[in-house]
């Protein structure tokens, strides 16, 4: 009886020393499931425009970044980028800078190919075809009374940024009436 008693004693030393090594309280199953809430997607900003190397650069982040080149050359207040004569700071391919500075226009400004300044502006964007990253703007420039200029900014979408790399007349031949022309037309 004596071995009996010892032998239930050890055992209920043994089992009353079995904790969890981590707390010291012995381990038992949570009373009842809990569900931890599912964390939401954080969106990720899109950086506004920036300023590097003296040119403006367009997020490639940015969807709307053909929308926003445009913008920028054609801003509502009528003043666009390059309104001093050199359109190498605007967001645009340095092929296009040169282009515009060579002021291909005698008598117009190149980038809208205009003389007066509009008095608003609407932009609207349509993807380039699959394959192709960039999209076009239309841009319509409204000088009042009737009279608009109508362009297409083909704006290309690559590692650094979004850059508009041409313009051409809405509605007419592209490669005709591209900035790229020898006689770049207006647009009317």
């Amino acid at each position: 009886m004596r071995r009996l008693a010892l032998a239930l004693t050890a055992l209920a030393l043994t089992l009353g020393a079995c904790t969890n090594p981590m707390t010291g309280a012995s381990v038992s199953p949570p009373s009842s499931p809990t569900a931890s809430p599912t964390p939401s997607p954080t969106p990720t900003p899109i950086p506004s425009p920036t300023v590097v190397n003296g040119r403006i650069v367009v997020s490639n982040l940015d969807d709307n970044g053909a929308a926003v080149v445009a913008g920028i050359l054609f801003p509502s207040s009528g003043g666009g980028c390059g309104a001093n004569g050199k359109y190498d700071g605007c967001p645009v391919t340095d092929g296009l800078a040169q282009r515009l500075d060579s002021n291909p226009l005698t008598r117009a400004e190149p980038l809208c190919r205009c003389q007066n300044t509009y008095q608003s502006v609407s932009i609207t964007t349509e993807a380039l075809p699959p394959g192709n990253p960039g999209a076009i703007a239309h841009v319509v420039l409204d000088f009042g009374g009737g009279a608009t200029v109508k362009l297409d900014v083909t704006v290309l979408q690559n590692g650094d940024g979004w850059f508009a790399s041409d313009i051409s007349c809405t509605g007419q031949d592209p490669q005709a009436t591209s900035i790229y022309a020898a006689s770049p037309p207006p647009c009317g």
